[in-house]
């Protein structure tokens, strides 16, 4: 669920009962701590991943890459179906087709860019570019003057206005197929979407967040029953990032700082990524740290705290600004936001689990985005690639690993059933993920 803020499942601001039946029958967390950036992109690419992005290489939803001389661009952007951008990691989806098993991805952010698909996908609705015909070098301009028209997109979109209910009926029907997938991923905008445009401390939000509970959680959980699957599969919710208030006062002019023909900011808003010529980098660092701002820090790269996992790529900019909780970083003088650290911010994702390989009624600590990548690979019975998360965080939640130990189970009958269990991954802005455990007509 993109952009779910954890306090208000905790404070009752919206009434969630389908989430709070899911919190007293399955596993979960007071929050999940995002990666840096809490970025709709980043994080989801640490979720199929378990890696941080300084690994992974999807810094931030947009990025300058100094080797390509290219912009990366999020959603419906040819930069973001070319496989070159993600070839410093292998989702899970992918490593699961590599066993010879099924996946499933449904608007997943950046799936399209691997050259081998899911075994299903919803394809996109209309693709009004093709990005093969078109050279890199050109994009930029085309961004220019294909976003001042409509449709304001360059290569395919997909349709954001398919109600929730239609695509959890899609993977209903891939689950309940002669030949299911483990593993679906599924992706839903709100409330995210509403918290840009309203802010998160309003009746919009509050609608937003329990519609997302009622249409998506509630159908969902309702069409694996009526399916009799509810009980045979695990499912997994959560939010890749929180958001935080911001306010026409609380914004940073870099033109009062700096020159605006000496840099490109790449990405502002919760962040700023500056770039440079060489010979500039360390003219512009002294401007902008001589300003003795109280609302912002700057770091040049190699200075970047080591517990944001945000230095050590290509891509990380030289200059990294990082604006006081509230505050945005804008160009020029020309409501709710994302993007600043989740240490500082307490910008955390929400987390429930419900299944056959998870306990009952329990609460467990805050952990890691990434653990849940070792996590999701222990359920499906796969070899993790390398990664960033650790099993031994996440663990308790499983049945398997609950204290005191359970009674013994028939050899090969519960564990086999379990290691064939499908896995459903569902995003939502706040971000869900499903997971389909359990057997259930499997051959």
């Amino acid at each position: 669920m993109d952009g779910m803020r954890w306090q208000y499942i905790d404070d009752e601001f919206a009434s969630t009962p389908n989430l709070d039946s899911i919190a007293r029958t399955g596993v979960t967390a007071k929050f999940i701590k995002t990666v840096v950036p809490s970025k709709t992109w980043p994080n989801h690419h640490s979720f199929l991943t378990g890696l941080y992005p300084e690994s992974h290489g999807i810094v931030s939803n947009k990025f300058w890459d100094p080797v390509y001389q290219e912009k990366f661009v999020l959603d419906y952007d040819c930069a973001n179906y070319d496989s070159k951008f993600y070839s410093a990691a292998e989702p899970i989806w992918l490593t699961l087709q590599k066993s010879s098993e099924r996946s499933a991805v449904y608007f997943w952010p950046g799936f399209a860019a691997y050259s081998e698909k899911p075994t299903f996908y919803e394809k996109p609705a209309t693709c009004p570019v093709n990005c093969s015909d078109v050279n890199p070098k050109d994009l930029a301009n085309m961004r220019n003057t294909t976003r001042s028209g409509w449709p304001p997109y360059i290569h395919c979109m997909v349709n954001h206005s398919e109600p929730s209910q239609q695509r959890i009926d899609k993977i209903m029907s891939w689950l309940k197929s002669d030949t299911p997938p483990r593993f679906v991923a599924l992706y839903i905008e709100q409330p995210d979407s509403t918290g840009h445009g309203f802010g998160i401390i309003t009746q919009q939000y509050k609608d937003a967040m329990e519609a997302v509970d009622r249409d998506t959680v509630g159908y969902l959980m309702n069409s694996l029953k009526n399916a009799n699957l509810f009980d045979k599969v695990n499912v997994i919710f959560v939010s890749d990032h929180s958001m935080t208030n911001t306010s026409s006062a609380r914004q940073i002019f870099l033109e009062d700082y700096i020159n605006l023909d000496e840099f490109q900011l790449v990405e502002g808003g919760a962040v700023g990524h500056i770039w440079a010529a060489d010979e500039k980098i360390d003219e512009i660092y002294q401007n902008l740290t001589r300003a003795n701002s109280p609302y912002m820090a700057v770091y040049k790269k190699e200075n970047i705290p080591d517990e944001y996992h945000w230095k050590h790529n290509r891509r990380i900019p030289p200059i990294f600004i990082d604006p006081a909780v509230g505050w945005v970083i804008r160009r020029s003088r020309a409501k709710g936001d994302h993007g600043w650290p989740a240490i500082k911010s307490k910008s955390y994702s929400v987390f429930f689990a419900h299944g056959p390989a998870f306990q009952k009624g329990l609460e467990v600590s805050p952990f890691n985005t990434v653990d849940l990548y070792p996590l999701m690979c222990k359920l499906l019975g796969i070899m993790p690639q390398p990664n960033n998360g650790s099993l031994e965080d996440v663990k308790m939640m499983l049945k398997e690993y609950a204290q005191p130990a359970s009674k013994p189970t028939t050899k090969g009958a519960a564990s086999t059933c379990q290691s064939r269990a499908p896995i459903i991954l569902m995003a939502l802005t706040m971000t869900f993920f499903i997971r389909t455990a359990g057997c259930y007509g499997l051959q």
